[in-house]
């Protein structure tokens, strides 16, 4: 423990961001798009963020942890990782790789003057042994600050996998227990496999990094410099009221591309720290059999179940009120969820994309989405609410705006309807209209709604009806989104205050 200590104390300016942003299609039906791996409870005490968040507070204080997720997450972190500053949630406007992730992370350190040890972390990982974990950090930490060159962790591997990337290593470091990167390898096929693991020369590649904020700066200027230029607007707006503005206007123009194939294979000044703990990247369903105990049978189960005759098989079932029997099974995956029953042979669990690939072929995206219960009734709506807006947003014109987005899906002679959604913390125009009336159908989220003298607390499944002339402003205390019904008038908006600089009549 005394040891432990030291090692947090010898790691001085030390920044984590953990990077939580990824579908996690890979354990679908379980894991969706609106609710995707690294939230979920998957092995282990809490959901995999809560356990990296708990990791991260091993190497520097809670204030100096940095969590990078998608617009659509934002809500979700918040609520399983609320010790996080505010300040440190970095949201991206859209997906576009590790590379743009990091390099968003990164000018928002550089714009407030925080230099130091950058470490990133994956979200979705399985970690065994927080010792061994700290260690190798610990060692990556002093390497990179010795050398300011770009660390990252290799994990010993203990089987031949086709589904990681590898790490061949080259010259031992005499000072530290660590190699020069001689080569990154992608994932092999069987052979390949076999023959990286009985050599002795390969790593698996963890995803993890360590680097100075110098230096992955100034790889970032000599490899990837048309991605460090892009974003310099945004650097230039951090902690300003453009920010989120100009953000949405330039993130999504980022080429979208991984660090390890925009940097970490061009670099010439790579190293690599053995990862002394156990680890698994959950990347398919047969990676619970590895970090969890199976029964007596190899069964790996989840859930209310009874298992008769059956051997090597991974059951969930995620229904409370139902009871799921097998019967003769072996070598199987079920999963079953209130919406989706999946029965699968379990050895073709790393081909599930297949599977995706075709629901969406057959139109049937909604059960990627959430879970597809009906209603907008609260907490339990959020699910139809994400599958909704997503559905709208590839058949109708998205329009974005300062303060969100708004999707026009009908417009006609009698009546216009959008889905509107207001992000946290930003509001619209204090307005009225002088012809247009509209009813709003709040179906997500909590807001305060500016109504003439009033001023009333909005959330599902509230309806508000707002004639023509009356002064409105509704302001987003977390993700709002409301579906709008109105006459047809569509532009005779009169604003009297505008956080953007918008005023009468000018949409």
């Amino acid at each position: 423990m005394d040891t432990m200590k030291q090692l947090v104390k010898e790691m001085k300016d030390v920044f984590t961001i953990i990077m939580a942003g990824g579908s996690g299609e890979r354990f679908w039906p379980y894991s969706r798009k609106d609710r995707p791996k690294q939230f979920l409870q998957v092995v282990g005490q809490g959901t995999l963020l809560q356990q990296t968040v708990q990791r991260a507070k091993l190497l520097c204080p809670v204030e100096k942890i940095y969590i990078v997720t998608g617009r659509s997450y934002l809500n979700l972190v918040e609520e399983q990782v609320p010790e996080i500053p505010k300040e440190n949630l970095i949201v991206e406007p859209v997906g576009r790789d590790t590379a743009p992730c990091i390099a968003l992370a990164l000018s928002i350190l550089e714009a407030r003057g925080l230099n130091g040890t950058m470490i990133v972390l994956p979200s979705d990982q399985m970690v065994i042994g927080e010792d061994g974990f700290l260690r190798s950090l610990s060692t990556a930490v002093k390497l990179a600050q010795e050398t300011c060159g770009l660390v990252t962790i290799g994990i010993r591997p203990t089987r031949p996998e086709t589904g990681y990337g590898y790490i061949r290593i080259g010259e031992r470091l005499s000072s530290l227990s660590a190699f020069r990167v001689a080569a990154f390898t992608e994932k092999p096929d069987m052979g390949r496999a076999i023959s990286f693991l009985s050599s002795g020369e390969y790593l698996w590649n963890s995803g993890m990094f360590i680097w100075q904020v110098s230096a992955i700066h100034d790889a970032f200027e000599r490899y990837l410099p048309e991605l460090i230029k892009g974003i310099t607007p945004i650097r230039e707006s951090v902690d300003t009221p453009d920010f989120e503005t100009i953000l949405s206007k330039v993130f999504p123009t980022l080429t979208r591309i991984s660090i390890d194939y925009g940097i970490m294979e061009k670099a010439d000044n790579v190293y690599v720290v053995p990862g002394d703990f156990g680890w698994d990247d959950l990347g398919t369903w047969t990676a619970l059999e590895r970090v969890t105990k199976c029964d007596i049978d190899g069964n790996f189960v989840q859930g209310r179940s009874v298992l008769v005759d059956t051997k090597n098989t991974i059951l969930r079932n995620d229904n409370t009120d139902k009871l799921v029997v097998t019967f003769g099974l072996k070598d199987t995956l079920v999963v079953d969820t209130p919406d989706v029953l999946m029965v699968a042979d379990k050895k073709r669990a790393p081909e599930l994309k297949k599977l995706l690939d075709e629901l969406r072929k057959q139109g049937l995206e909604r059960y990627l989405m959430g879970l597809t219960t009906p209603g907008f009734d609260g907490n339990s709506n959020e699910n139809s609410v994400e599958t909704l807006e997503e559905t709208l947003s590839s058949e109708y014109p998205v329009y974005k705006k300062p303060w969100g987005r708004e999707i026009l899906w009908a417009v006609n002679e009698r009546y216009a309807a959008k889905v509107i959604h207001v992000y946290r913390g930003h509001s619209l125009s204090k307005q009225y209209h002088q012809e247009k009336r509209e009813t709003m159908l709040f179906i997500k989220g909590r807001g305060k709604l500016e109504l003439g003298e009033k001023v009333l607390d909005v959330s599902p499944p509230m309806v508000v009806d707002i004639p023509a002339g009356i002064v409105h402003r509704i302001q987003a205390i977390s993700d709002v989104i409301f579906i709008e019904v109105s006459s047809p008038e569509l532009d005779d908006v009169v604003r009297l205050a505008d956080d953007y600089g918008r005023m009468l009549n000018i949409k």
